[in-house]
This record gives structure tokens, C-alpha cells and sequence, in this order.
């Protein structure tokens, strides 16, 4: 599934060799409108972590400058619904982990677009976060709260419909925009 997302057509932008802006305007707007309602779901498991919401939203401020007026992006809806604290744990593990794989994306992205962590790239860059604090303050409530296979399964579940959710949001803004299909 990780794959598949890092392949599907709204994201393929961040990982082409040669993307282009408006490509990668599409996906920073994309992420938007899944962070944005994904991360309130995180409640009290969100604890020693920072919102990604932010740094998204400045992202968008800073690419639109120049350019025409653009709509608030629209927003993800059907969205898994963490009843546990494990489940919201494996929801949390998802989007912390798009912060590693931003900071792995972010050399290039500066190389061929021009942006940084001031410039249209703070959600890429995790600008203003300690990663390294986040994963130990994630760890520790994993440590806490998933300790049976129940609650693992629970951590995995909620993981793996985070990224289903992910891709089906992808999929509506490809059918929407008239992306083509792969």
C-alpha cells in the first residue's frame, strides 16, 4: 500500500524527476486536505507530538503568493474512526512516518522546484519539529498502550485503514481533477 501511494498520480509529482509546480502544488493541497481532518482523530495519543496542520497550511499561503486567489482545499471525509488508544497510535504512526519520508524527499524537491522549509516545503521539511522526540514520546505510548495482540492488531488495523483512507481521498481528487489513471 506505502508504495502504491508513493506511485498514485496526485503524489507521483513529489517523486518525478523533473515535477512540476503546479504538481506539486496539487500534492501539498492533497495532504492538506487528509492532515487536516486526520489529525484531531489522534486525541490524547497526539501527546508530545506536533501538528503537521500548520506547516501544511503555510506551505499553501506561501505557493499561492504571486499567484491567482485559490479555494480552501477540500477536505477528506471518510476517514477511519480510532475508537481505542491503540487504533489512534496506529493512525499517528502513518502520519508521523510522512514526516521521515518528507525530510527524505525534501533535497530534491529543493533541487527542482526551488522551494525549502520557508519557501513552500515546511510540511516536507518538518520545519520546526524534533523528529527524534516525537518517535521516543510515539514509542513510549506504544509501549504503553499496545501491549496484547489485541491491541496490536488494533494499532495494525487502524494503520492500515489510515492509508486506505489516504488512497481512496487520493483517488476522488484524481477522478475529480480528470488525472489519468495509471
Amino acid at each position: 500500500m506505502h508504495e502504491r501511494l508513493h506511485l498514485h498520480p496526485v503524489l507521483r509529482p513529489l517523486t518525478q524527476r523533473h515535477p512540476a509546480p503546479e504538481g506539486y502544488l496539487g500534492a501539498v493541497r492533497a495532504l492538506y486536505g487528509f492532515v487536516i481532518p486526520m489529525e484531531p482523530l489522534l486525541g490524547a495519543e497526539a501527546e508530545g507530538r506536533t501538528a503537521r496542520a500548520p506547516l501544511l497550511a503555510a506551505d499553501l499561503e506561501c505557493l499561492a503568493e504571486g499567484g491567482a486567489d485559490r479555494p480552501e482545499p477540500p477536505l477528506a471525509g471518510d476517514l477511519p474512526n480510532p475508537a481505542t488508544a491503540a487504533a489512534r497510535l496506529g493512525c499517528r504512526w502513518v502520519l508521523d512516518g510522512s514526516a521521515h519520508g518528507g525530510r527524505a524527499m525534501l533535497p530534491h524537491l529543493q533541487r527542482s522546484l526551488g522551494v525549502g522549509p520557508d519557501r513552500g516545503a515546511a510540511y516536507f521539511a518538518s520545519a520546526g519539529l524534533d523528529l527524534a522526540a516525537e518517535r521516543r514520546s510515539l514509542q513510549a505510548l506504544l509501549d504503553r498502550f499496545v501491549t496484547t495482540e489485541d491491541t496490536c492488531r488494533e494499532a495494525i488495523e487502524a494503520a492500515g485503514a489510515t492509508f486506505s483512507a489516504l488512497e481512496r481521498w487520493l483517488d476522488q481528487l484524481r477522478d475529480s481533477c480528470g488525472t489519468p489513471r495509471p
